[in-house]
Formats: C-alpha cells, structure tokens, sequence
C-alpha cells in the first residue's frame, strides 16, 4: 500500500492527541521523562539490559556469551543450557502455587472443567514418560491442531519436557496450510483434537488429517484429544487417553542449548506463508519478561481469547502465563454463542482480573447495545490488553467506558457516567519478535495512555518510524524498524525475514505515525500482504490455490470496518467457476479466516 493513499480521514480515526490516565494507575504511572530515563539505559545498554532480564530465568549451565552476530544473523545466550520444562511449570512443584488453579476450561454449552497447577504437574510428567514409548525425543519437531484444552497443555508440556520443538497451528487453517507446516517442519508427531463446537456447530479437525496423512511418510504418531468423538480411522493414531498409562517416575527432562529451537511459526508474506523459528533462551527470556511487564501476576485470573497458532496465543496463552503462575481461563467458543454477552459471563463467573483479546473482536462486540454489559460485575478486572492490529480511537473509547469502567467507583471515577477506571492497552506485536514490542507497561513503566495508540516501545526494543531516505520521522506516516536484534530474533527464516535486514535495521513491514513522545500507532501493511482480523494472510497462498482452477484472478485489498481489512476477487467469466465453488476450496484448503469478501466475475 502507497502511504499516499491513507488519507487524513483515516490517519484521524487513529492517531490521538489526547492522553488519559485512568483512575486505577493514578499513582501507579511514570512520567514521561522517567520513562525516557529508563528506556533510554535499557537501549544504550541493550545486551546487558537483556542479560539481567535472561538471569531471571533458571539455567542448568549459565551461558558465558551474552551474543555474537550482528543484525539477522545475531545469536543470544549462545553456549547456556536450560530446562524448559522446569522454566514453565517445573519450579513451582513444593510452592503454593501448587495449590491453585492452573486451566479453566469452558465451552459453549457452559460445561466447565478446571485443574490444579499439582494435577497438571503429575499428569504432564506421565505423558512426558509414556511418550518415550512412542518415540518422541530431543530435536524432533510436533505440530498441534487443537483449540486451546486442558489435554492440548498436558500433551504440550510432555513435549516440551522431552525436549521437543513445537508449532502450533491455528484451528481455523485449513488442510492445505496445514500439510504446508508439517512439511516444511518434517514434524514427527501431530497433536490434534478430533474436532470442538463453534457456534453451535461441530468442526471436525480430524478430517483435514485425514486428506493429508497419506501423502507424507515420516510422521510416526498422531496423538488425539477425543472431544466429539469423530468416527475416523487414522493409521499411527494414539489417543491421548493411552498416553495417561505411564508412569511420572521415568520422565527425565532435557536439557537443551540456549540456541536449539523451541517455537516455530508460519509468518504470512507476499508469495506465501513461510517457516520461522525461535531459540529456547531468546524466547524465553522475551516472553516471561513481557508477561510480568504486561500485568500478569501468580495470583491473577487471566483470560486470552486469541487461540494458539497465532503468536499471542503461543505467548500469552501457552508460555507466559505459566512462566508466571498465573490461573488461565480457556473459552472453547465464540464471543457470539449462545449471546454477545459471553465473555462478560465469562469474565464475571471467575472473577477475571486480566483480558486480552483483538481488535477485529471489540469492533464486532461494538456493534451491539452496551446495556447488557451494565447487567455484568467487571469490578475484577484491573487491565483489558488489545493487540494484533491497527485501533480506531473510538474502539478504545467505547472499551475504556462500558467496559473498563465497572460498578465500584475508584478514587474519581464515575460509574453513571462510564468514566473509565482501569487501564486499555493496545500492544503491538509480530509472530518474528514473538512477543509484544511496544506498549504502556502496567507492572514497569506505566504511562498515559493515549486512545489507538500501541505506546511507547517497550524497554529492550529499539524502535523508529523511518521515511523511505531512513531518516526517523515524527508525526508523519512512516516505516516502523527495530534497529537492534532482539532476544529471541529468529534463527531460521525465509530470505523474505533476511531481506527486511538489508537496509541495516528491520523493517517490519507497518507503516507507523510516531510522536513526539514516541508514541506509536500502527497503520497497516507498506507491503502486499493482508491484514485480516489481526492475522497476516498471504495473498500469495490464495493465488496458488485459485491458479490451479484458473489463470484469471486477481486480489485487490479493501478496508473492513470490522476485520481492519480484506480483499476481493476479479476473476474471468470464463474460467467457468462459481462463486459457491471458489469459496468451499478457499475455505476447505485455507480456511475461513482467508475467505474473500467479495468475488467478481468480468468478461
């Protein structure tokens, strides 16, 4: 996209001059110039700054390099060892933490289930044992397709403890992205649960297994979560219940190299969605620093409604959330089912303390009444957390008063007048920094908040908006860049990630307005690739599907007012498809989330 066709109108829906500080960080926030302080030392300072972040973590052989490398080719903490197992749920055995609430699970019929940190502990150990059986080993990679479990986190923490890297892939995929990431990763072992209920409707996942498992020789096992009990015969299935026949005695954790692969992710690119890779030290490090800066605390209740396979979902659902000790609600559902008033149930039922969600989310939720939230005690909650795309202001203003603005009145808030009384805190981040990089910190450096904004960056990432002559720019569209690596910067990644490093910092594809204050509000892809509910699409990827049916198509973005963005199609009338056609195979091989908005046939 040229920055030269984002007109004023819709930089103004964004970009703010207004700064709030809400009630409950009233004497909690920094001011500016403290925050400038501290930024400041921890950039001039940057691999020190890091070092004391990596030292918080527990290491079974402390690293002696704290980097080599420059730019995309810089490796961190090289020669340390750890125990991830032991980093996310490990050193809690004998602590009060124990004792509390780990998952609670809910899905649309409002069954519920919740298991004890101790309970996920000992059942994580005997499917860490039972999977030696099956195989499963130190450098393999497994992929898991589920929804966010109970039994996904047990299968998930056995992996770890094995020393297995892992990919998550995001439900709503379809076969073909699927296939893509089990291939391009040679994945041993698959984790899938057979299906799960969405608005009302059952979702078989087990199916896509099905049309891919013939065509690829080296998985060796297929672990199943038995949810809706799809009748599929599947060779090298092992159903998760058989995993539970072990014994927690004979799991022995590895210990693997700071610099051995840990998470990995499909990114979306112009031409298609390609693999990257985060080491064990690197990410940790990020994810259980930012979780702690983020507000996350052992005795919070915490509720992520991004689903794993997207990197919030990875990070702050799966990772840092643990790391912490923190109870961690899952919602196997839809914001819409049976009502728009789920998530505020959700929230009150278990006094949630914490919610993170999207943008694409809020707008749809807008959309209706706010009179049922008044109906709902939000008193618990103490921050709502927004990422994964561009904010209008008024998205915030309507989040920060009907729902940050509770029952109780604190300090001068007023609730008649749905004042606002708890934090709103739009994030920024990207599957290749893995974790959030800008944002106002509500355990670290708390600023004002300004509505739409993602805020200042956060300590340890060198952030700039830069014009096309890499000048920095203020107040101005720009390009946002990092101008030096980071922890947990890739260690494999396509020549599109390396080439974003030509240039001598990242650029990382957004255009960006920073202020004066250095406050910055993202706008949206310079490049090709689609921004869909906060998710990068690759409009490579549907072309590649398309072109197997017809050679005239063409994608052309537009603006969403609920999904940020999508696209439509301009397809010859004589390639003879239908729009029903182009559809089903868009969606059965891609999935629902690529879907186009609109199709148009032309002669």
């Amino acid at each position: 996209m040229n920055k030269d066709l984002i007109s004023s109108e819709e930089i103004d829906k964004y970009v703010s001059n207004e700064y709030i500080t809400p009630p409950m960080m009233r004497y909690k926030k920094v001011s500016y110039t403290e925050y400038q302080r501290i930024y400041r030392e921890s950039i001039d300072n940057y691999v020190s700054f890091w070092r004391r972040e990596a030292e918080k973590l527990v290491w079974n052989k402390r690293w002696s390099i704290d980097i080599i490398g420059e730019g995309v080719y810089t490796r961190w903490f090289v020669d340390g060892e750890i125990d991830v197992y032991h980093n996310l749920i490990g050193k809690f055995k004998g602590s009060w933490v124990e004792n509390k609430p780990a998952l609670i699970w809910e899905n649309e019929e409002g069954e519920t289930r919740i298991i004890l940190y101790s309970d996920l502990l000992k059942r994580s150990l005997v499917i860490a044992s039972s999977l030696s059986d099956y195989d499963v080993k130190y450098g393999d990679w497994a992929i898991i397709y589920t929804p966010p479990s109970i039994e996904a986190f047990e299968i998930f923490l056995g992996l770890i403890r094995r020393g297995v890297a892992i990919e998550f892939v995001f439900t709503g995929f379809g076969y073909e992205e699927l296939r893509k990431r089990i291939v391009n990763r040679k994945a041993r072992h698959i984790v899938v649960q057979d299906g799960f209920i969405r608005k009302g409707r059952a979702i078989n996942l087990l199916r896509n297994i099905a049309e891919i498992i013939n065509k690829i020789d080296f998985v060796k096992n297929i672990f199943v979560i038995k949810r809706i009990d799809v009748s599929k015969s599947i060779d090298k299935t092992v159903l998760y219940e058989d995993l539970l026949r072990g014994s927690e005695k004979n799991s022995k954790p590895a210990i693997i190299r700071s610099i051995d692969p840990l998470i990995g992710f499909h990114s979306g690119y112009e031409d298609d969605f390609k693999k990257l890779t985060h080491s064990a030290g690197g990410y940790l490090t990020q994810v259980y620093s930012t979780s702690r800066w983020i507000g996350l605390r052992p005795r919070d209740i915490y509720f992520c409604t991004v689903w794993p396979g997207w990197v919030t979902g990875v990070s702050y659902l799966f990772f840092g959330p643990l790391m912490i000790g923190s109870t961690v609600i899952l919602y196997e559902g839809g914001p819409d089912h049976p009502s728009w008033n789920r998530w505020w149930e959700i929230i009150e039922r278990y006094s949630a303390t914490i919610f993170l969600t999207t943008g694409s989310a809020l707008r749809m939720l807008r959309r209706y009444t706010p009179q049922p939230i008044k109906d709902y005690n939000l008193d618990t909650l103490k921050a709502i957390l927004i990422t994964a795309e561009p904010l209008e202001k008024d998205v915030w203003n309507w989040v920060y008063r009907y729902v940050g603005t509770g029952h109780s009145p604190f300090i001068d808030s007023v609730p008649r007048e749905f004042s606002g009384r708890i934090p709103v805190v739009n994030l920024y981040i990207q599957s290749e920094i893995g974790t959030f990089a800008t944002g106002n910190l509500i355990n670290y450096v708390f600023t004002e908040l300004s509505p739409g904004s993602a805020g200042p960056p956060i300590p340890g990432f060198d952030i700039d908006v830069y014009d096309d002559n890499d000048n920095p720019v203020r107040n101005k569209i720009g390009r946002l860049i990092i101008r030096r690596p980071w922890p947990s910067i890739p260690i494999e990644a396509s020549e599109d990630f390396i080439m974003k490093w030509s240039r001598g910092y990242y650029d990382t594809g957004d255009y960006a307005i920073m202020n004066e204050r250095g406050y910055i509000t993202p706008l949206g892809r310079h490049d090709n690739v689609l921004k869909i509910s906060g998710y990068r699409i690759s409009p490579g990827s549907i072309k590649k599907i398309l072109e197997e049916y017809t050679r005239d198509v063409v994608i052309e973005r537009v603006k969403d007012d609920l999904r940020f963005e999508s696209y439509k199609l301009v397809i010859s009338k004589r390639s003879g498809l239908e729009e029903s056609f182009i559809r089903k195979i868009v969606r059965e091989r891609l999935g629902a989330i690529a879907e186009p908005r609109e199709i148009i046939f032309i002669d």
